[in-house]
């Protein structure tokens, strides 16, 4: 889970817009107990062959999901695993208490939840739930506790002939990172120095609940559409109270220096949303704080599994200027910039 020091709220994400894992089977083949209804197949376990490594290489040891699973031709035991978690203490392998095994004459459907249910309802939300038909339910989900909700399925898979299952984790929410930069035309100019000191994002609400079928998790506005953000003025967040907040003064580079890096709701932006950033560009200089309207800049929309990357340049004189805000790229934008006196 990565995680982003200098910020005070913590925020766990993963850098790729799809995590793919591998459902396998054992490799051993499992004699059949009569006394043990059902173990007439192969056990299953979550592993991660050596060949799918780069895909999941963000999953950290200690990383857990959950999973929900059945099987048809319904029977007394239909249900597979129902939250079970699944965590990896290495990063590669993935274990789970009380193995389950294959029945041949089933058809199996899986479903999955990062973070675990556990770690959910421990940190970030009241409820998180699969149900039979593959409908997701998650209940007062604290986005500001800054983890990477994501979610995935596996159906139709027949028993017989089920060596491999692979899930395909999809991000539920967006990534909005904002980036300080200084002018590489003040280069050589004696005393510039520029320092952020503070900065903050908020005016959008933390919670919401999250509802869709596992159909609909490959379609963004579908996601979009899953999300019933809360309307609840308390739980708005505001200057006093941010979404997210720099956690330390820092210097920034004409490379660029990322200073809050949250995971939001997909959502239409409202002009109650701002960027509020204290910054001087010299020693000399009392520092000046501005709050920049989200709205003002040319983006309208956040979408789940995009990564929206707002930047600006602190020049003499104390101004900032916001390049044009760039959406699944990690380098700057080019374009009209926007000047804030």
């Amino acid at each position: 889970m990565g995680r982003i020091g200098r910020i005070v709220k913590k925020f766990f994400y993963f850098p790729v817009t799809t995590v793919a894992l591998l459902l396998t089977s054992c490799t051993n083949i499992l004699v059949h107990d009569a006394e043990e209804d059902g173990v007439d197949g192969m056990a299953i376990d979550f592993r991660t062959p050596a060949l799918t490594r780069v895909a999941i290489e963000s999953f950290t040891p200690g990383s857990s999901f959950s999973v929900w699973g059945w099987y048809v031709p319904e029977d007394a035991a239909n249900e597979v695993f129902n939250a079970t978690t699944v965590s990896t203490p290495d990063g590669s392998v993935w274990t789970y208490e009380g193995l389950r095994y294959w029945k041949a004459d089933k058809t199996y459907s899986f479903y999955a939840l990062y973070p675990s249910v556990t770690d959910l309802m421990a940190n970030a939300a009241t409820a998180a739930h699969y149900n039979e038909n593959g409908d997701i339910s998650v209940t007062a989900f604290d986005a500001s506790k800054g983890y990477d909700l994501m979610a995935a399925s596996a159906t139709n898979i027949p028993g017989s002939n089920a060596e491999k299952v692979a899930f395909t984790f999809g991000h539920l929410l967006a990534r909005v990172e904002f980036v300080g930069k200084r002018s590489t035309a003040m280069d050589g100019i004696e005393g510039f120095n520029p320092i952020i000191h503070s900065a903050k994002l908020y005016g959008m609400h933390k919670t919401a609940d999250f509802s869709a079928s596992a159909a609909d998790l490959i379609d963004k506005e579908a996601i979009s559409a899953g999300w019933t953000i809360s309307t609840d003025e308390s739980d708005r967040t505001t200057e006093a109270d941010p979404f997210a907040i720099l956690g330390e003064e820092t210097s920034v580079s004409a490379n660029g220096v990322t200073l809050i890096d949250a995971l939001l709701f997909p959502q239409d932006l409202s002009i109650e949303y701002y960027f509020e950033v204290t910054y001087s560009s010299a020693s000399d200089r009392e520092p000046k704080t501005t709050a920049v309207q989200l709205v003002s800049l040319p983006l309208m929309t956040w979408e789940a599994g995009k990564h929206y990357r707002y930047t600006f340049t602190i020049s003499d004189e104390d101004r900032i200027l916001f390049d044009t805000p760039t959406v699944n790229a990690w380098g700057e934008a080019t374009g009209g910039i926007i000047i804030v006196e």
